[in-house]
């Protein structure tokens, strides 16, 4: 179905309602030049454009503009040639004009096409994963996790710039033409992240900053957008919402709800510069009571190498006690950003372990000065490297009817309980949580049952817990108890560590169907 708003200029607008033809309404509200709109509406079950759209564009796409016998497609193609054809800075004021030789004029045309060519193409690629279903309820599935990296930088980018120029995104303009553009890309990725539970975007890190908020309201009172959004159909007052109708705030009928699956997760334990396994509750500061369930003969790089082949990913190394960095280098210099590294991290050499090639730095004793945990350090890690780039150890021992988080090689008990609370403390500062059961460490007698329940019920963040697994079937318990919430690592039971209880090709099927599903 088509409505027509007529004019007396050439400029003829082709607009599929709520789309990013949105941007090219804003705009020519803006130029405050004559034209007609013909508004093409969407099938109200499949919400796709109809095939009288197909009749202009034979892809069905929008915008397309006319401007007598020129046709125009392609979003920014159409605002560059408003720009060069129709702006007149002494009528209207949006910025400086397209390729002039100023840095002004190069960031206008920098942020055009940055709306497109990267807030778009990330956040359009995600929608289209969640609604096609690959999708997770708590931003664990591959495909949300590669898709949100590049929107992630996208968002801070602009807010980082935001901050910079004090408001506005060209500096020295209060507005420009690459605020139409840009307001409709932040606003469409806004009502992406709406559909999803606060969990998933906290998951993935997602998140529009408080400048940008700012930035959006400014311009969404603009007399520009108002219009532009009022030719939707939206009633005055409403401009603010104007793609509600698009956007449910609740996911569509089958859309993430297919529950997440625990995986198993790799490791690499060092003691010596040499890999093994070695039961936890034995490791202390004499070499004497040490029981080792297993010595490598390879060296740290070939069980890297050996994940890489099968894209185990989220392994953790980590280095238990002294003489260890040189072989953790070796490991995460063969999967580089592959795995995440621990033991003996600081604010002080974090970022050295990042740049060594390690995905991300796993700390606990650091941040526990005299066995009290300190949040400043964490707040202080968390700065340096980004959130995002922490793990936080929170291995524990049961004492009484409480787990409380064990450091200095699982020896030494902290002051800080494993619950809820400080779950959740913890999570502002981090983007991952690592959890071993001490106490059943190295023993491949089963894993702490009630922990796992208690973690799934607790973790917003992702999780992988340690501790006891012997079999498959722990794995299928894991995923049981946490509700797929907690991942697993094996360590003494696996193959290739010479244990008996399950083979890493079992895990790597594991976590094809896993992903599957």
């Amino acid at each position: 179905m088509t409505t027509e708003c007529t004019s007396s200029t050439g400029l003829v607008l082709h607009h599929l309602e709520l789309s990013r033809s949105n941007r090219i309404l804003f705009l020519l509200e803006e130029l405050q030049v004559p034209y007609t709109l013909k508004t093409y509406r969407r099938d109200a079950v499949t919400r796709l454009a109809g095939p009288d759209l197909k009749s202009i564009h034979p892809l069905g796409r929008s915008p397309v503009l006319t401007d007598g016998a020129l046709t125009i497609i392609e979003t920014n193609n159409i605002i560059s040639h408003l720009l060069t054809h129709y702006y007149n800075p002494e009528r209207v004021s949006l910025g400086p004009k397209l390729g002039e030789k100023t840095q002004e004029s190069i960031d206008v045309g920098g942020w055009i096409e940055f709306a497109e060519a990267s807030v778009m193409l990330h956040g359009i690629a995600l929608f289209y994963a969640i609604q096609g279903g690959a999708g997770s309820q708590d931003g664990t599935a591959p495909v949300e996790k590669v898709g949100a990296r590049g929107l992630k930088a996208d968002l801070e980018y602009l807010e980082a710039r935001l901050k910079q120029n004090r408001g506005v995104l060209v500096k020295g303009f209060e507005f420009t033409s690459a605020d139409c553009a840009m307001v409709y890309s932040i606003d469409i990725v806004g009502r992406i992240l709406g559909t999803r539970s606060e969990e998933w975007r906290k998951n993935l890190g997602l998140e529009i900053g408080q400048e940008t908020k700012k930035w959006m309201e400014r311009c969404m009172q603009r007399a520009g957008f108002r219009a532009a959004v009022r030719k939707e159909g939206v009633k005055e007052g409403e401009e603010g919402d104007w793609l509600g109708k698009f956007f449910n705030p609740n996911p569509p009928a089958g859309v993430g709800e297919r529950r997440r699956r625990s995986r198993f997760r790799p490791c690499i334990d060092l003691h010596e510069g040499v890999v093994k396994q070695i039961v936890g509750a034995t490791l202390t500061d004499s070499d004497s009571t040490l029981k080792t369930n297993f010595v490598a003969t390879h060296p740290p790089a070939y069980f890297a190498q050996l994940y890489r082949k099968y894209n185990l990913t989220g392994g953790h190394v980590i280095k238990l006690g002294p003489r260890n960095d040189e072989a953790a280098t070796c490991a995460v210099q063969a999967w580089l950003q592959g795995l995440h590294v621990g033991g003996g991290i600081t604010g002080d050499n974090a970022q050295e372990w990042l740049e060594k090639g390690a995905e991300k730095v796993i700390v606990t004793s650091w941040l526990f000065p005299g066995c009290r945990f300190c949040v400043d350090r964490l707040k202080e890690l968390s700065s340096k490297v980004g959130k995002e780039n922490v793990v936080v150890d929170v291995s524990c021992r049961k004492r009484g009817d409480k787990w409380l988080v064990a450091m200095n090689r699982w020896q030494d008990m902290t002051d800080m309980e494993v619950n809820q609370t400080s779950l959740d403390l913890l999570s502002q500062y981090c983007g991952e949580f690592l959890i071993h059961a001490a106490d059943v460490e190295g023993l491949c007698q089963g894993i702490d049952q009630e922990l796992v329940k208690r973690l799934g019920e607790w973790v917003k963040l992702p999780t992988t817990y340690a501790g006891g697994a012997r079999d498959r079937g722990d794995l299928e318990l894991v995923d049981r108890l946490s509700k797929g919430k907690v991942d697993l690592t094996f360590g003494s039971a696996l193959d290739i560590f010479g244990g008996k209880g399950v083979t890493l090709e079992e895990l790597v099927r594991w976590n094809a169907e896993a992903d599957k599903k």
